[in-house]
């Protein structure tokens, strides 16, 4: 799986390398637009990565199953529920940031309920509330916002459900 991981990321990247490099020789002054645009986007990327790394490193260390299990698992009951679908909107983060998180939470005996309803509440992502408004109006950031929450307790409830009777069979 690793390998497989490694070659496709690896043409993705010579193929990217190979349009970047055919779009400097054509016009290369848009050549070093595009070279400043991925430079920047990298390092920004590059940054909430690690933070994020380090953010699951803690965890790992700091909060031992039992806490989270309190928090997050089976037995946090409707308040771990609540709690997966509120504070998730506020994280930003990329699903290369986030899944990671989901397979630390999950080993520490998070839910599923739980881990579904966060990457559910994740999707509402409340930093782009700003650029939404703007462009879809107020009304509407706030309908998706509000609905945001108790979709994502029906996702996580329902979506625990079905994963528990697949398990069964």
């Amino acid at each position: 799986m690793l390998k497989q991981t490694i070659k496709a990321a690896l043409i993705y990247i010579l193929a990217t390398i190979l349009i970047w490099s055919i779009i400097s020789f054509i016009s290369p002054t848009k050549g070093m637009l595009v070279g400043e645009v991925a430079y920047g986007a990298f390092l920004k990327a590059l940054a909430i990565i690690i933070a994020v790394f380090i953010i699951i490193g803690l965890i790992q260390v700091w909060v031992g199953p039992q806490t989270l299990a309190k928090i997050l698992g089976k037995e946090s009951g409707w308040k771990g529920l609540l709690f997966s679908s509120t504070v998730p909107i506020f994280i930003g983060g990329s699903l290369f940031t986030i899944f990671p998180l989901l397979k630390t939470l999950r080993e520490k005996r998070a839910s599923i309920a739980c881990l579904l309803a966060f990457v559910t509440a994740w999707a509402g992502k409340a930093p782009l509330l700003p650029l939404e408004i703007r462009f879809l109006g107020w009304k509407f950031a706030v309908l998706r916002i509000g609905l945001i929450i108790p979709l994502a307790i029906v996702m996580g409830l329902l979506g625990e459900f079905i994963l528990e009777k697949w398990q069964n069979k």
